[in-house]
């Protein structure tokens, strides 16, 4: 089966929308999808890019469409009181659980991304993060360790540095054999690429 590389950050509205859409993205166009968190702060960094809604004159565009998006998708929308936030823990949780269950891994994804841009949740406070995972019968306990090991800290660092390397400069942000796209108004464009060269 072929595979896209979904890359994004767990602060990212538009990888919130697109969180929202790969279920049924992945079922339709008939791929696997491989979902991988990463840490944005770095990539801004390297092409010295800032948050969308603080930059000059594009923010308040930003936040019109961020909007608008999500009324589009029908996917319940809201700014945060606190965004952007580096969202750590919920990276190193996320590859946590999906080393013993990539499933349960996205469904606390998509619960982690809707507690923030849905219910304007704190994601920066480790109670929420926590709160979510016992939603989903995980041992809040034990992810209170896990995302202090260096082993889940190394392994968000090697993904982060991975997309970057790869050419990923925001998010969300598709690879599919290569190809990248950049944005959640580009799955529609990605959906039929791959079905060009699935052809």
């Amino acid at each position: 089966m072929a595979e896209v590389r979904f890359y994004f950050d767990f602060s990212s509205p538009y990888g919130y929308l697109a969180a929202e859409r790969m279920d049924e993205f992945e079922s339709r166009v008939g791929v696997k999808v491989l979902w991988r968190p990463f840490m944005i702060g770095a990539a801004f960094k390297q092409t010295g890019q800032t948050p969308l809604l603080d930059q000059p004159i594009r923010g308040p565009y930003f936040r019109h469409d961020m909007e608008r998006c999500a009324r589009a998708q029908n996917t319940p929308f809201c700014i945060p009181d606190k965004f952007p936030y580096a969202a750590l823990m919920p990276t190193r949780a996320f590859y946590w659980l999906e080393s013993q269950s990539p499933a349960l891994a996205r469904k606390f994804a998509k619960d982690i991304y809707r507690g923030y841009f849905a219910d304007g949740l704190d994601m920066s406070n480790p109670e929420n993060v926590l709160a979510a995972a016992t939603r989903h019968s995980i041992n809040a306990s034990e992810m209170r360790v896990a995302v202090e090991h260096d082993r889940w800290k190394s392994h968000t660092r090697d993904i982060t540095s991975e997309a970057i390397e790869m050419g990923a400069f925001g998010s969300p942000f598709f690879f599919y054999e290569g190809e990248p796209f950049f944005g959640n108004d580009r799955l529609d464009q990605l959906e039929q690429w791959i079905a060009r060269t699935e052809s």
